[in-house]
This record gives C-alpha cells, structure tokens and sequence, in this order.
C-alpha cells in the first residue's frame, strides 16, 4: 500500500509544528511506515519523545482518515 507521512515536533515553548513536507512511502501497512520511515520503534509505554507522525491513504490528506504514532 502507498501511504504520505508527515513528521511533527513539539517543545513547550514552541509547541506543535511539521518538520519537513510529507514523505511518500510504500509499507504493509500505517504503522510499518511509520517505523520503516525511521527506524524507530513505536513501543505502548514510557514516556515519549517529542516526536510523532501522521499516516494517511488518500490523496487528499484533509479530508483522509490517518493514524498518528508518537516514538517512544
């Protein structure tokens, strides 16, 4: 499958903004791109770093349902 991911970061005193534009890749599914992308793991517990991302399908990525993953 083909999926667009886009990487965000986060700091308290600049709060929430994208870091670079959306990357294209191909995976198996929304969670494999997001750590094919990175080589990260995506692990349930800890605390995380301030770093995440946005997975999506369609085209059109307003109007497309995604999932997002924070690294921990």
């Amino acid at each position: 499958m083909h999926y667009s991911v886009q990487i965000f970061t986060w700091t308290p005193k600049l709060g929430v903004h994208q870091v670079g534009s959306a990357i294209e890749i191909d995976a198996i599914s929304p969670k494999f791109a997001a750590v094919s992308l990175l080589g990260m793991p995506l692990e349930e517990t800890g605390s995380s770093k301030n770093l995440a991302v946005r997975v999506w399908q369609a085209e059109d990525a307003d109007k497309a349902d995604c999932s997002c993953y924070f690294y921990h």
